[in-house]
């Protein structure tokens, strides 16, 4: 009967870690989502300056995150070999999958950040991998050393929560405010034919909405498993990942704004 009864009272006690933690990741997710709409209520702020930038200062700005772009996909690559195995994992080499180009180098996404960049004189086509990364501001290197840093070093949780969620999910938010305003500039608007859109055709529609949705189901699995396991900060080191990640991209921001004279609120 003892044997029975530690049985009765382990399983007892896992039943209420998982609904300890279950409880816990949907406040995060309340708090993240309430996050994702002030987000984007305050860059549709901050992104109306871009159609009054000079058309060099708009290229300026759109340049600096191609580096956030790369640094993304090799940080997300990293992110799946630290990944428990399970949904999550092979829901990350997935997008890794898509980002490369799905074995195809000019279809990559990085590639088709480039194609846009060229096609609207912010690049010169074949220009050498050393001069454009001679290109990247001192401050945006320092932001993204820090986040590889963090990947590699921090729980994989907080990874997870730092560039799964901080990464994956809330950059459609910023892409599909961007891709609004870069489109009223009046040089865009003049040069709309002639212009490569095919990375914005993805990363500013449905694709990373369904993205976000899987992704979040997955850490919700690959959490629920932690909290059979009694593993109390689990979520908690998801979201400080994840806080830590939307700091970023906020940082982000304001430093290429300010390098070009726009006020960030």
């Amino acid at each position: 009967m003892p044997q029975v009864n530690d049985l009765v009272t382990s399983r007892a006690r896992a039943v209420r870690a998982g609904a300890a933690t279950r409880s816990a990741l949907e406040a995060f997710w309340a708090r993240a989502a309430m996050s994702k709409l002030e987000t984007k209520f305050a860059l549709g702020r901050e992104m109306a300056a871009l159609p009054r930038l000079s058309i060099d200062a708009l290229r300026a700005v759109v340049l600096q995150y191609r580096y956030f772009t790369r640094a993304f996909i090799t940080d997300l690559s990293l992110l799946v070999a630290r990944c428990p195995e399970g949904r999550l994992r092979s829901l990350l080499g997935q997008l890794v999958d898509e980002e490369l180009g799905m074995g195809n180098p000019e279809e990559a996404h990085a590639r088709l950040y480039d194609r846009f960049l060229e096609s609207i004189g912010a690049i010169e086509p074949g220009a050498s991998d050393a001069e454009l990364c001679a290109a990247a501001h001192p401050k945006i290197n320092a932001l993204l050393v820090e986040l590889n840093h963090r990947t590699t070093r921090r729980s994989p949780l907080y990874a997870i929560g730092m560039r799964g969620l901080g990464g994956e999910c809330v950059c459609g938010v910023y892409f599909s405010v961007m891709h609004s305003h870069l489109r009223k500039h009046p040089f865009i608007v003049e040069h709309d034919a002639g212009i490569d859109w095919k990375f914005w055709d993805i990363h500013a529609g449905h694709a990373d909405v369904e993205h976000n949705e899987l992704v979040r189901a997955a850490v919700a699995e690959l959490l629920e498993d932690h909290g059979r396991h009694r593993q109390p900060r689990a979520v908690t080191e998801l979201a400080d990942g994840y806080d830590f990640g939307t700091a970023t991209w906020d940082a982000f921001w304001t430093a290429v704004y300010r390098e070009h004279g726009v006020q960030v609120s």
